[in-house]
């Protein structure tokens, strides 16, 4: 494997493990207070109320399922688009939310904020946001990189052992 090439691989374990890790700590933050992220999701005013207990339920255990998924590097770039539909449905509504001139507090990593104040949406959360949604475009596109079960069944499925010595036969066309 050339240089080029593992750093690439390399790079993509990084992006990989950074974007499931602020996922576990969002869907860990939702999880300890469902009737908090509940409230959050109907401050947006964009559903209809009996969608907010299923939706309350199932966006931290998705986020927590797709980070593991990227831990493990098992259907990485499916968890990863995941990831990002899930993020550009979050900036549509915090978009949605601004030029409709509601004051909503966010409830995406709980009393903490990666990068904008905690407490009400603004602009910054959908900068944050897409910055997130960067940093895992690349796994989406070029899969999961190093230290992944998604390159270990690569190479079985071309024939190559993940590990010891190789004995193959070269096939000319």
């Amino acid at each position: 494997m050339s240089g080029g090439r593992a750093f690439g691989r390399s790079v993509l374990l990084v992006l990989r493990l950074v974007v499931a890790g602020l996922f576990i700590w969002a869907a860990k933050e939702k999880l300890e207070s469902p009737l908090d992220f509940r409230a959050n999701i109907d401050g947006f005013k964009v559903l209809p109320e009996h969608i907010l207990d299923p939706l309350a339920f199932m966006v931290p255990w998705t986020e927590l399922v797709c980070a593991a998924a990227l831990i493990v590097g098992f259907w990485a770039r499916s968890a990863a688009l995941a990831i990002g539909a899930m993020l550009v449905l979050f900036m549509a509504a915090i978009a949605s939310v601004l030029l409709r001139g509601m004051h909503v507090e966010c409830g995406c990593f709980g009393d903490y904020s990666l990068l904008c104040k905690p407490g009400a949406v603004g602009w910054c959360n959908v900068g944050q946001n897409a910055l997130l949604l960067a940093i895992a475009l690349p796994v989406m596109i070029w899969g999961a990189g190093a230290l992944s079960l998604d390159s270990r069944a690569a190479r079985r499925g071309r024939g190559i052992p993940a590990a010891g010595p190789v004995d193959t036969v070269a096939v000319r066309s």
